[in-house]
């Protein structure tokens, strides 16, 4: 038996979206779902198109209220979009946090009504 070390450069390239970023998602969710405003989401990851769909319903039979798209559109280059209910894209940034803050503004206004 012998002990190899596999060597893929494709998973050690920083893909520009981080776990941390992802649980400030999920945290935003939970913070909504404490408060009973959101009580649902999903996570869809498309491998091929390099995208992931972070969407928050009120309810799972409802249409989706707040979408948070993370695109990749570079070798290392990621977008951030966020799209809202009746109103298409509400915002757009090649900064997560940017993006971020419009979707955390979003999420307290509906925790507010």
């Amino acid at each position: 038996m012998s002990f190899r070390v596999i060597d893929n450069p494709h998973i050690i390239a920083k893909a520009g979206f981080t776990t941390g970023q992802f649980r400030k998602l999920d945290g935003l969710y939970l913070q909504a779902s404490a408060a009973k405003a959101s009580i649902y989401r999903t996570v869809e990851c498309d491998f091929d198109d390099d995208v992931v769909s972070y969407t928050y319903y009120e309810s799972e039979g409802h249409k989706p209220y707040l979408q948070f798209i993370i695109r990749k559109v570079g070798p290392r280059t990621m977008m951030y979009e966020i799209f809202k209910a009746d109103k298409g894209r509400i915002a757009k940034s090649g900064i997560f946090e940017r993006a971020f803050e419009k979707l955390e503004s979003e999420i307290l206004n509906m925790l507010e009504n």
